[in-house]
């Protein structure tokens, strides 16, 4: 992680759409009243990214928002107002919009950066998540089979209902509720998560920045979603591969929290 300071002239905004417009019209009057150009359409805004033009990426919802707008706008530094139930992520609460716009104008705006990971399925095309890969089993009564291989050595055959592949951001999500740890978001690792193991002896594991792993479905096919999205099919013997990405989300916040005092001021 790193903080940095910029100027913002030109934000976009992303809004959950079952949080309504007060928010939204709100923080846009905010915005224009400090002279920032808000852009209003999303063509524009994904326009005015790819050009460099955007400074900022206001988000009106939850963490799930909150991974929508990291992959709309890759590489711009998103600030999210927790409209939702956890709001890890976020970095504003909505009784203070107006205040925290003020923070940001004047030069109150911490910027973290975390890494991301890479994903690919045999055959497919490379993608990624923010927060984590997560392999389930298709049907409630069955259990799927993963091997787990890190370069040439077989490490472990989990026997489970799924297995979650996270980053360090991501260890506080699904991971953190499958029993994983919960890793400081600037250590170079992932963690790998078996979901309800049928076994006595299974334990997470964490791997090394430049460790990738392999995870292949021995008996039968499972789903696989990135950051909550729409699964897609992995037939049985399918091989995925995951590990640590250089390409990094930036998440803003107005007040200067550390990691562990954003893990307290929402978990504990």
């Amino acid at each position: 992680m790193k903080d940095e300071r910029f100027e913002m002239r030109r934000a976009g905004i992303v809004t959950n759409p079952e949080v309504g417009e007060v928010y939204t019209r709100r923080l846009a009057a905010a915005l224009g009243k400090r002279g920032v150009e808000v852009v209003e359409t999303e063509e524009s805004a994904r326009e005015a990214s790819a050009n460099g033009s955007l400074d900022l990426v206001f988000v009106l919802g939850g963490d799930g928002t909150m991974l929508r707008a990291s992959k709309m706008y890759p590489g711009r530094v998103i600030l999210g107002v927790n409209l939702g139930t956890v709001g890890f992520m976020s970095g504003m609460r909505p009784e203070e919009l107006e205040l925290g716009v003020e923070k940001v104008l004047d030069g109150g705006l911490h910027v973290q950066e975390y890494r991301m990971l890479d994903v690919q399925v045999a055959g497919g095309e490379p993608q990624r998540a923010v927060n984590d890969a997560v392999l389930v089993k298709r049907r409630p009564h069955q259990i799927t089979s993963v091997e787990v291989t890190v370069g040439d050595e077989k490490l472990v055959s989990y026997q489970c209902d799924g297995l979650v592949a996270a980053t360090p951001l991501g260890s506080t999500a699904y991971a953190l509720s499958a029993g994983g740890p919960i890793i400081s978001g600037d250590v170079g690792c992932y963690v790998l998560v078996p979901i309800a193991p049928h076994s006595l002896v299974s334990r997470p594991m964490v791997l090394g920045e430049h460790q990738a792993a392999e995870l292949r479905l021995t008996d039968r096919g499972a789903l696989l979603s990135l950051d909550g999205e729409e699964p897609q099919e992995v037939p049985a013997g399918g091989r995925i591969t995951v590990g640590l990405s250089e390409e990094k989300v930036r998440i803003g916040r107005t007040d200067e929290w550390s990691w562990w005092r954003a893990v307290r001021r929402t978990f504990l």
